[in-house]
């Protein structure tokens, strides 16, 4: 069994209270403790709580927050992932870049050229055994792109296989035109061939709802493992 899907059932699971403790765990704390003088940091809470949760129901797993990579050198150019799909990096950039900003001229050489000169940092690594996943939480979607291709640097610099699990937040709030999650899952559908070729392995683990009701709160994983898994979130959505 792959490591995303035993975390799917014994940490990630709909009727489980990792939703209810990511929503209000740290707003007691800072009540608590630090007289509401912190901001909100759901990445701390929600890595801290699947440490714990880890611990408790996976014991054979470790969980590494935080982990500091050495500086990276630039891909080579046979490595850049343009020439890896075989297309050209404004058009890589058009499907990939969040819708809006991939006319915007980048100005990071992390990206697209994979070059961390001041070294990088993996939020969480999950390690089972032999075989680990690594973890990147990012409250915006719109930056993910950078968490991806990050993944295909390592990719690419690393000699091991691994597994790969992007987190972020959506809400089926509608105002003017889609919700979140409907944009969100759109731009998915699009850049999945992209990551399925960059990234391989990988799985997306959406929290729906997080600042809403109990009622509609939910995880729901992008791909989809399931038509089960699907259908308990959107029941609820």
């Amino acid at each position: 069994m792959r490591i995303v899907d035993e975390l799917t059932q014994e940490i990630f699971k709909h009727d489980s209270d990792f939703l209810h403790k990511l929503a209000n765990e740290w707003q007691i704390i800072n009540a608590d403790f630090l007289d509401y003088y912190e901001q909100k940091d759901y990445e701390g809470v929600f890595l801290n709580i699947l440490i714990r949760e880890t611990n408790k129901k996976l014991p054979n797993y470790k969980v590494v927050p935080f982990v500091k990579l050495k500086g990276i050198p630039a891909f080579s150019a046979e490595e850049r992932a343009e020439n890896a799909l075989g297309t050209r990096l404004e058009d890589l950039r058009q499907k990939l870049c969040w819708p809006g900003r991939s006319n915007q001229i980048c100005l990071s050489k992390k990206c697209f050229d994979g070059e961390y000169p001041g070294g990088t940092e993996i939020d969480c690594l999950i390690i089972r055994n032999k075989e680990f996943c690594i973890l990147e939480y990012e409250n915006s979607r719109q930056n993910l792109r950078a968490n991806f291709m990050k993944i295909y640097r390592l990719r690419k610099l690393l000699n091991k296989e691994f597994e790969s699990i992007f987190v972020t937040r959506v809400t089926t709030t509608r105002g003017e035109g889609d919700t979140t999650f409907d944009s969100f899952n759109k731009y998915v559908d699009v850049i999945k061939p992209v990551l399925d070729t960059l990234v391989s392995n990988w799985k997306i683990l959406e929290i729906v709802n997080l600042s809403g009701s109990e009622r509609k709160r939910c995880f729901r994983w992008k791909p989809q493992n399931s038509v089960a898994c699907s259908v308990t979130c959107l029941n609820k959505i």
